[in-house]
């Protein structure tokens, strides 16, 4: 008895360890296979529980940004961009599911046909 309770406390333990182990965010913004921009904000999570961060802005102000709330269980958290009319497209990143960049997180924000104002972001844990 006190043998599984002691294994069931040592599995909690490592899977804990485990899923807080996120070392940083990685955003990645393309074009047409073209990488336009990289930004990798290191993760300190611990004890803090929550960090947003703003990753990119337009010429004309579309705001995008990542954010990450630490979970008993694994770390999620929000990317998301906002125009200046105040219109909102976000994802969920979750990093269990979302830890390469062949499964990051995908989003498309933009003013289309306009040049500076549009963004394809890749976002994944590392």
């Amino acid at each position: 008895m006190r043998l599984s309770i002691l294994f069931f406390v040592l599995a909690g333990l490592s899977i804990h360890v485990s899923a807080s182990n996120v070392k940083s965010i990685h955003v990645e913004r393309r074009d047409i296979g073209e990488t336009l921009g990289k930004f990798v904000l290191p993760v300190a999570i611990k004890g803090k529980g929550y960090i947003s961060k703003e990753v990119w802005r337009s010429p004309k102000g579309i705001s995008c940004t990542v954010s990450l709330f630490e979970h008993s269980s694994q770390d999620k958290g929000t990317f998301e961009c906002v125009s200046l009319e105040r219109y909102k497209a976000q994802v969920v990143l979750d990093c269990s599911a979302n830890s390469s960049p062949e499964s990051a997180v995908y989003l498309f924000f933009g003013k289309v046909s306009s040049e500076g104002e549009v963004g394809n972001f890749y976002v994944w844990c590392e």
